[in-house]
């Protein structure tokens, strides 16, 4: 006897449709207001981890509001870090080392250039800025590294979001972060000195552990929330959730502490290292999701690169020419050079002599900087100029004049001369008035009198202006009416500016 294979309705007895494809035809109740008991619903959920490495997918469903919006969110870049340059920035890095040292290479912090194997040796490395974590958004740090060898005894690596100690061997106080040991890698969450780990990855659900490929760089990845830190790892692009630490049921927070700075460290501890081995690290990123914050380019760069200092690789450390406790060298100012004794940066103390000084109607450079290049040790970055203070004093009588200061900035030139021709391969300078500035010297003006600037001691752009790597910006002086024949000025000068 054969068998109806159609469906049918109990009551109804009617049966169910297909498609031409041989599937069978659903419909969605979609008047809600009359049939409310017939609307059928699908829940959404995005599978953020298929489960590879862990056994189980790992979904999760979007935000609505009481009024129907969808819940989104933006990233705000909080810090990036290319090791392409050869010298500590120690503007933004602060490190400590005991027989094992870090060295920065041409493309990698390296932990233990020296190879070393010594018990009790060790070395950190940590960004001197910290970076929160807030309600429901997530910290998230990303890390481009490799390993020179598999793991040995007796030697620690921690990389990640952590408090260290200040003292060998560096440990961990407080954080979420990867640590390489003997046993393999794992990820770990301290709080105030209170480890709890994720047990040593897997390769595969159930399988044997994850080995890396020695001198192979892989992503790294260490989400922080206040609910779990997740640790993640990117394989040529096969991005796996590797572990997973849930917040401790005795703690609000994964750590105790609400703000982390990036750290590395290395140890060799318990007795001689079984091998040396290094983590080179290439490149890190430190974002902060879940949040809508508008930061301009200016702002960010500031907020990565540090505000009013140099660049990792080019200038680095302050940018403002001003000796702790040291008054400058007058010095007279010329067309075409930056004169030694006059600042070479974006701010300090020009001294100006008028003892056979610049010549009537003359400009002349009372300070100068060039943008560092760029290169592939040195990230080439925009210079942001948005205005420029400067006010000034008679710091030695003056002998004769009676003349009026005018001031212009100039910027754009690709050699320190401001008479730099435009060429094809050369940039004249572009020159910026600075009317606001504008000082009038009285004269035998005596020593400690202001000179008299009645328009501002600022003059903002509203249109900032941008010096390309490898350019100069200069900020100069012309002297009109009679000239002085001895005496000093000392102007104080500051650029308000930015990188991008």
């Amino acid at each position: 006897m054969a068998l109806d294979s159609n469906i049918r309705g109990s009551t109804s007895g009617n049966g169910a449709e297909v498609t031409t494809y041989n599937k069978l035809q659903v419909e969605l109740e979609t008047d809600i207001a009359t049939y409310p008991e017939r609307v059928g619903g699908a829940r959404i959920f995005s599978e953020n981890d298929a489960g590879y490495v862990l056994g189980a997918p790992s979904l999760v469903s979007p935000e609505v509001d009481s009024d129907f919006r969808t819940r989104v969110a933006n990233d705000v870049l909080l810090d990036d870090e290319t090791f392409n340059y050869t010298a500590q920035n120690s503007g933004k890095h602060t490190y400590g080392n005991a027989t094992l040292t870090l060295a920065w290479t041409a493309g990698n912090l390296v932990t233990n250039s020296g190879n070393i194997t010594t018990t009790a040796a060790g070395a950190g490395v940590s960004t001197y800025a910290m970076f929160p974590v807030l309600g429901t958004q997530t910290l998230a740090c990303d890390v481009e590294a490799s390993f020179t060898q598999q793991p040995p005894t007796n030697t620690v690596i921690d990389f990640g979001m952590f408090l260290r100690g200040g003292a060998n061997p560096y440990a961990p106080t407080d954080g979420a972060y990867f640590r390489l040991t003997a046993a393999g890698l794992q990820g770990v969450i301290n709080y105030n000195g209170t480890e709890t780990n994720t047990s040593i990855f897997k390769a595969v659900s159930g399988g044997a552990d994850w080995v890396y490929t020695n001198n192979k760089k892989y992503q790294f990845i260490v989400y922080i929330t206040t609910r779990s830190v997740q640790f993640w790892i990117n394989d040529d692009g096969n991005i796996n959730l590797y572990g997973e630490i849930n917040t401790p049921s005795g703690q609000g927070t994964p750590c105790m502490a609400s703000a982390l700075p990036f750290s590395v460290r290395h140890a060799i501890v318990g007795g001689v290292a079984g091998a040396a081995i290094s983590l080179q690290v290439s490149r890190y990123n430190i974002r902060q999701g879940g949040s809508n914050i508008t930061s301009t380019l200016g702002e960010v760069s500031n907020r990565m690169f540090g505000s009013y200092q140099g660049l990792s690789g080019g200038t680095m450390g302050g940018l403002t020419v001003y000796t702790n406790s040291t008054n400058p060298t007058a010095a007279v100012p010329s067309n075409t050079a930056l004169t030694a004794n006059l600042p070479n940066g974006l701010g300090g103390q020009a001294w100006e002599t008028f003892t056979t000084g610049l010549a009537l109607n003359t400009d002349g450079i009372l300070m100068s900087y060039q943008v560092p290049a760029g290169t592939v040790n040195v990230s080439g970055r925009r210079l942001k100029v948005s205005g420029i203070k400067m006010t000034s004093f008679v710091q030695t009588a003056m002998t004769a004049g009676g003349f009026v200061n005018t001031f212009a900035l100039a910027f754009g030139h690709t050699a320190v001369s401001l008479a730099t021709a435009e060429a094809s391969a050369t940039k004249k300078p572009r020159i910026i008035l600075l009317p606001e500035l504008t000082q009038s010297v009285a004269a035998a003006a005596t020593a400690g009198t202001m000179t008299t600037q009645p328009g501002s001691a600022m003059c903002l752009f509203p249109e900032p202006i941008y010096v390309n790597p490898g350019e100069f910006v200069a900020f100069t002086v012309k002297h009109i009416g009679t000239a002085a024949t001895a005496g000093v000025i000392a102007y104080n000068i500051q650029y308000i500016y930015s990188w991008e």
